[in-house]
């Protein structure tokens, strides 16, 4: 994990990003959170609103407390805004709440008994209460700063970012990162999540977890670009024999030939994601409908063993689906 992370540039725990927004770093490197996971203290004046959190490392609330005293002795914390379910983005809670359990949390609603519910939010503090977050909603920290909540469901079903109006700059959690590419449940939604990024042109992105983005709307077309090749090689792979069924491990085999790189679980999980796209789409179908098969719209890690080897079908012009 070490040499991955070497491969990014180094971040300052604690940097002024802008006349409104300071970063302060989760202290959580790793391979999938990149140089650690990104919290913003965003404000013009002494209230502070808190996007994020970090997961919960020892030294994350002393380097929070530290930052607020570098931007003023009476900078303080008046709510807290979480993108989305996923540890790393609100396991400092417990921490932040033995300092001060009276800042309101606020993150957009996740069906009880989803998989969000009982696997992501598992071990979330009982004694913190959420408010939900809902799409449009907005918050205005002081006369000079204004964010408002877009509702940007894929990563995960209750993924928000929030666009900062006064930089037309947007704080993109794990939609869009500084390096790289991103998982997601669901590819349809993902997309869509983006191409309504797009509307906005956001000029600047402050993502969860890597450097800032200075060109935004050229940034979200890239990831865009990316997903739509991804789709047109393997809808082109399944075009060249459709005589037979393809299954997402064969697929992402034949792609990754003469290319770096393993068959790592996220990369084949990403094939299965377009497989499924495609599917409801109409232009390929599942050989073996099985009982206990996932939503179509999602695939969730604990998935992917049971999808690697299922066949899918190019749907001929004219032929009624199975």
């Amino acid at each position: 994990m070490s040499d991955l992370r070497n491969n990014y540039p180094p971040l300052p725990e604690f940097c002024q990003l802008s006349e409104r927004v300071h970063r302060v770093l989760g202290l959580n490197p790793s391979a999938f959170t990149l140089q650690g996971t990104n919290t913003y203290l965003v404000g013009s004046g002494n209230r502070k609103i808190l996007i994020d959190c970090g997961q919960g490392e020892p030294s994350y609330v002393p380097l929070l407390q530290e930052s607020l005293k570098q931007i003023s002795p009476d900078a303080y914390i008046s709510d807290i805004l979480l993108t989305h379910c996923h540890f790393d983005h609100w396991g400092g809670l417990g921490d932040i709440y033995a300092v001060d359990d009276s800042i309101p949390v606020h993150k957009f609603p996740h069906r009880p008994g989803s998989f969000e519910d009982l696997h992501f939010m598992d071990g979330f503090p009982s004694y913190v209460q959420l408010h939900d977050l809902y799409d449009g909603q907005v918050f205005e920290i002081d006369k000079e700063t204004t964010l408002r909540v877009v509702h940007t469901p894929g990563h995960t079903s209750d993924h928000c970012t929030f666009y900062l109006d006064e930089e037309e700059s947007l704080f993109t959690g794990d939609c869009v990162l500084g390096h790289g590419t991103v998982t997601f449940d669901s590819l349809n939604e993902y997309m869509a999540g983006l191409n309504k990024l797009l509307e906005i042109e956001p000029q600047r992105l402050y993502p969860g977890h890597g450097d800032i983005v200075e060109d935004g709307v050229a940034k979200i077309n890239e990831y865009l670009e990316f997903r739509y090749q991804r789709e047109h090689e393997i809808l082109q792979l399944i075009l060249s024999d459709r005589s037979k069924a393809w299954t997402p491990l064969e697929i992402g085999t034949i792609l990754r030939e003469n290319k770096p790189g393993n068959l790592q679980a996220a990369y084949l999980r990403g094939i299965a994601l377009h497989l499924m796209k495609l599917e409801e789409e109409g232009k390929i179908e599942m050989t073996e409908q099985i009982e206990t098969r996932p939503n179509t719209k999602v695939i969730h890690m604990v998935d992917l063993l049971d999808l690697l080897n299922k066949e899918w079908r190019y749907v001929e012009a004219g032929r009624s689906r199975l």
